[in-house]
């Protein structure tokens, strides 16, 4: 994990242009033996490349001088904020998807920053300093960027704007499921080797059958329940609830404010009555608010977008391909919607790409994960035999 936590950063990078070789190294993996070890074998192999295979570990020892000298001049970052990164990028996504980002040696570069130009080296910042997260893999890369917004463990009392803290942490989560979803949704044959996406066909030349049926049947399902959650009166309640809202953000009391809330509270029993009679009881499991018919029309707007994300990066001349993106982004965006609204909510408008992604895309992770398990212990047992 490679943290750039404002004032503080856990990791350096080396840029060796002549050796085509752009790498980074931690303050724990220079401090660890073992970690230490398998590093200097890479740069080695990296180097062999380009040098002779005599002169590479030589030019490895020089070249780690560097990043000690390099690492020396930046604030490490504690381990008690590594450990709290960590386990919130666990919790971003199903086990099977984080297990298999580890043991394929993915990077996870983390920024406090808006976005992750802060972690980026100069031709790849050009590129993409202002997305707010990405997932690069091929051309000896293999790594997930993340922007918080913000210190995403600040309390109240800590924050320097609005960013930090709680609305970081939710950031952070969002982003992170996103782009571990896009890592998820590689296709990986029994040798481990990338090959296509379940997504898309030829990576993202048009979308796979599978991937582009479920989304229109999701599009339609979830705009089919919006309709009955209008039936059921949700804007009628959204603008009561605005009203309310105001009165309390403007500390009015009286009897208008308690007409006010009166209004809300009796509308969301009824609506939450005609909402389970029509089978989406599921939606009431979304989670606790003072204004949940605002929140529910929030949930429905925000379910939609992601099925049909919209944005200058996704667009392409060959309409094929640029559904093969669209399916590509919706698909990495059902765990970052679990994420926001629970996966209740999530499977009862959008079943179909739900089960893809859980049924499908995860257990197909898992696999790959026992497959580099039952490696490891293979060669373990080899080496302990010799």
């Amino acid at each position: 994990m490679r943290l750039d936590a404002d004032s503080e950063c856990n990791f350096t990078r080396l840029l060796l242009p002549a050796e085509l070789i752009n790498v980074t190294f931690t303050h724990r993996e220079m401090a660890d033996p073992k970690l230490f070890a398998r590093c200097r074998d890479r740069l080695i192999r990296l180097l062999s490349e380009k040098q002779s295979p005599e002169a590479a570990p030589a030019l490895a020892a020089q070249y780690f001088e560097r990043v000690n000298y390099d690492l020396k001049k930046r604030r490490p970052v504690s381990e008690e904020m590594e450990i709290m990164m960590a386990r919130a990028l666990v919790l971003c996504n199903a086990l099977s998807v984080i297990r298999l980002i580890y043991l394929e040696g993915a990077e996870i570069f983390i920024s406090y920053g808006h976005n992750v130009g802060d972690v980026l080296d100069v031709a790849d910042w050009q590129k993409h300093g202002k997305n707010t997260g990405m997932q690069a893999i091929g051309g000896k890369q293999n790594a997930i960027y993340v922007s918080c917004g913000g210190h995403p463990f600040l309390a109240d009392e800590e924050r320097n704007h609005t960013g930090d803290g709680f609305p970081a942490l939710a950031r952070f989560m969002v982003v992170a499921a996103q782009e571990t979803g896009h890592n998820a949704d590689m296709v990986r044959d029994e040798n481990g080797r990338l090959t296509g996406r379940y997504s898309a066909i030829n990576w993202d030349h048009e979308p796979s059958p599978a991937a582009a049926s479920r989304r229109k049947r999701d599009i339609t399902n979830c705009e089919y329940y919006y309709r009955h959650a209008q039936g059921a009166g949700i804007n009628r309640l959204v603008a009561w609830e605005r009203h309310l809202k105001f009165y309390r953000d403007n500390k009015v009391g009286g009897l208008r404010s308690f007409i006010a809330w009166i209004k809300c509270r009796a509308g969301w029993q009824l609506c939450k009555f005609l909402l389970a009679q029509r089978g989406m009881k599921a939606l009431l499991s979304l989670p606790r608010t003072p204004y949940p018919a605002t929140q529910l029309r929030k949930f429905f707007n925000d379910m939609l977008f992601n099925l049909s994300p919209v944005a200058d990066v996704y667009r392409r001349e060959n309409p094929d391909e640029e559904d093969a993106i669209t399916c590509i982004e919706a698909i990495a965006r059902v765990p970052q919607q679990v994420v926001k609204w629970g996966s209740m909510a999530v499977y009862c408008t959008t079943p179909s790409l739900y089960v893809m992604y859980y049924n499908i895309i995860v257990p197909a992770c898992e696999t790959a994960v026992q497959r580099i398990v039952g490696q490891q212990k293979q060669a373990t047992a080899n080496t302990t035999t010799q």
